[in-house]
Formats: C-alpha cells, structure tokens, sequence
C-alpha cells in the first residue's frame, strides 16, 4: 500500500498576527510559510493545525481576564492558501469576540470548504469529531480544550469542554467504529515543556479508553513524548505560527506527520521555527535533540513535579496575578479584619478589584487555573520552612 494514502498531517496553534496579517489578507500562502511546509500540507491525505482564535472584524470583545484576540475575515485568504482540510477549534479564544465572532469563523471556513471541529453555537450544537476514511482505514478526529472562558451554554457559543466522565466515554464510543483514534487538546501549562501531573493523568485516561494518538496544544513551546500502552502522547506541540509571544521557545514548534500502513503506524517530527518577520519556515537542522532528552526524563515522575512546582512558582502570571488576588497576610488586612461586620464586608468589596475577583473564581472553577495554583502554593510550602 502506497504510505502517502494515508497521510495525516497536524500541527500547532496558528493566529495572524503583526507583520505576517497583511500577507494573510493578501492570501500570499507563499511567503508566510515556505514552500517546503506548503508541499508537507498538500501532500497530505489529511491535514488540520488549531485556529487560536475568530477570524472577524466584531469589537465586541468578551470580558475575561489575559490577552483577547483576534484576526481580520480576510485572513481566511492566506489559510485556504495553505492548503489546509480543517481546523480545531476547541481553545481558549475562539469565543474572545463572543457570538458574532464565532459565527463569523464558522462561515467563513465553511464558506471556503474548511472543515472544523471542537466547538457550536450552543451547548447542544458542538461538534466534537470528525471521521475519515483513507484508504482501508477509518480514522477518527477528536477535539476537546480545558476549561478557560470558553465554556458553551444553552444559549451561547463555547468549545468541546474536558470533562473526565464524558470524553472518556466518547472516546470508547467512537474507538468501535474507527481503526485510528487522534486527540487534539488544548491545554497543559504554558511555556512549560513537560506534562503537569494533571495533563499526564488525563492523557493515560483518555488512552486507556482507547486514544491512539494524543497532542496537547496550548502550551506555546516543544514538550516531550512518551509511548503509553501503544499510544503515542506528546505533551507540547509548539506554535504553528502565533508570533504574539516573545519568548524564544515558543518561536518554534512541530509539525507531526502520521503515516498509517498494512505494516503499522509512523510518527514523523517535523521542526518549524518563526522568523523575526514573523513568518514560519521547515527548519534545516531538524535538531530535535532536547525533545528527546525530555522525553527520556519523563521517566522520573518526581523531578518532573519539582520541576513544575517550581516553574509556577516563578511564571509572574500564576505567582503575581494570582496569588495577589487571593491575598495573603499581613498587619493591615489582620486589622482590618477587626472591623464591625458592615464595615468590614463594605471594605471587602472595595479593595477587589473585577479583574481579581475574575481569576479568584477561574481558580476555583478551572482545572489548569486550580493545579498551576496549587503546584505554586506548594512550592512556597517546601521552601517556607
């Protein structure tokens, strides 16, 4: 059987942004990514990379705490260029511009015969999965997200959620009528190129329930991978083409070539790197040596979770912005406690701000919020001795 039948092709987190928006509204597919990354595209049976937010010109902009963020409807030029079959769909920001900015992605990839997935206009309305058959084979696509501000409702838009009970029992359901199985989820914790002890417990799950092949996108940098019960599950796929971060590991990311076979199934690593023009290229060298080395580290679970404790510690978004939040103690707020009951609960509302009081509930109601919260708090524990 000719291996390029049945070629699927996935990769990163890609938004037009900066200097790169004008040649996505120009549809210039060229000059944004490379000839050689155009042909890995095209020469594919199947190929889908994640959407990392609405293509519209809507300025109504939800009100979340963190970056909301978009890319003009004309973008949709220099994607189709590309050559891409589909987009996911189910991440932190698809609904950044609400309604009218969801709709209008939807129509314009419908409209140009992209396919989507991991997302709907409404709570009964999300579509989590698409099927392919190429050659032999019946091939599934699934796409979940945590949780962040994007959680659908009976009456507004929002992402294909993680919830433990229902993605494993889909994930059984469609592994009976496929022969292949991909996860593409949106998580993990940002700039931070290992699993946190959470994504890792909710990969081997979903593998377990019969997931072949599992990519966390979100995480803005290259993690590491492991080989769990004959499923393959890298922890960090990198960028596609996000050129709104600044730190050097997120100008890089993979492009994962999967080629399935009468003889098996080939997992292919594709390095990327972003120019200071904020175009994508194939990268020459191909040195995927730190990739492996992380990987091989994954075997000790222990210097992984020091790893990660104190890497929340120190990431100003999880220590600064959350942490000051909750507040913690001194002589003034132990004073203030003292106040009578009026006063005091008057003087309460006052010195919380809505953006605090926004992540304070995110925390309690997110899962990454909760777990990069938690590994912060625990370090500080450790080290307050």
């Amino acid at each position: 059987m000719n291996n390029h039948l049945n070629q699927i092709v996935i990769a990163g987190d890609l938004l037009p942004s900066g200097k790169n928006q004008k040649l996505f509204e120009e549809g210039n597919a060229k000059a944004i990514f490379g000839e050689k990354i155009i042909d890995l595209f095209n020469n594919a049976d199947f190929s889908i990379f994640n959407l990392e937010g609405p293509l519209t010109d809507s300025n109504k902009a939800m009100e979340k705490t963190g970056p909301v963020i978009k890319a003009s409807k004309d973008c949709i030029k220099g994607i189709k260029g590309l050559g891409v079959k589909a987009v996911a769909l189910a991440n932190n920001h698809i609904t950044d511009y609400q309604e009218d900015g969801f709709k209008d992605t939807v129509k314009l990839l419908d409209d140009n015969g992209i396919d989507h997935l991991g997302a709907g206009e409404n709570l009964g309305n999300i579509k989590k999965s698409i099927s392919l058959l190429l050659g032999n084979k019946k091939i599934c696509i699934y796409n979940v997200s945590e949780m962040f501000y994007n959680i659908p409702s009976v009456s507004t838009a929002g992402a294909n959620i993680y919830d433990e009970y229902v993605v494993c029992n889909d994930i059984k359901e469609l592994k009976q009528s496929h022969d292949y199985l991909i996860v593409i989820y949106h998580g993990g914790t940002e700039e931070f190129p290992y699993p946190s002890p959470l994504l890792r417990q909710h990969f081997h799950r979903m593998a377990d329930c019969g997931a072949d092949f599992i990519t966390a996108q979100h995480t803005h940098c290259i993690g590491c991978f492991e080989n769990y019960k004959n499923a393959y599950l890298l922890y960090g796929q990198g960028n596609f083409l996000f050129s709104r971060m600044k730190n050097d590991m997120t100008k890089h990311g993979l492009i994962t070539e999967i080629v399935l076979s009468e003889s098996g199934v080939d997992i292919i690593q594709h390095a990327v790197s972003v120019s200071s023009d904020d175009l994508v290229r194939y990268d020459e060298l191909q040195d995927l040596s730190l990739f492996y080395k992380r990987s091989d580290e994954l075997k000790n679970e222990v210097i992984i979770q020091k790893k990660y404790y104190q890497f929340c510690y120190n990431a100003a978004i999880i220590k600064d912005r959350f942490l000051n939040s909750f507040r913690g103690d001194s002589l003034y707020y132990r004073l203030v406690k003292k106040l009578p009951g009026k006063l005091y609960k008057k003087h309460l509302l006052e010195k919380y701000n809505r953006e605090q009081l926004m992540r304070i509930s995110k925390c309690m109601e997110s899962e990454r919020y909760a777990e990069n919260m938690f590994a912060c708090v625990q370090y500080m524990m450790e080290n307050n001795k």
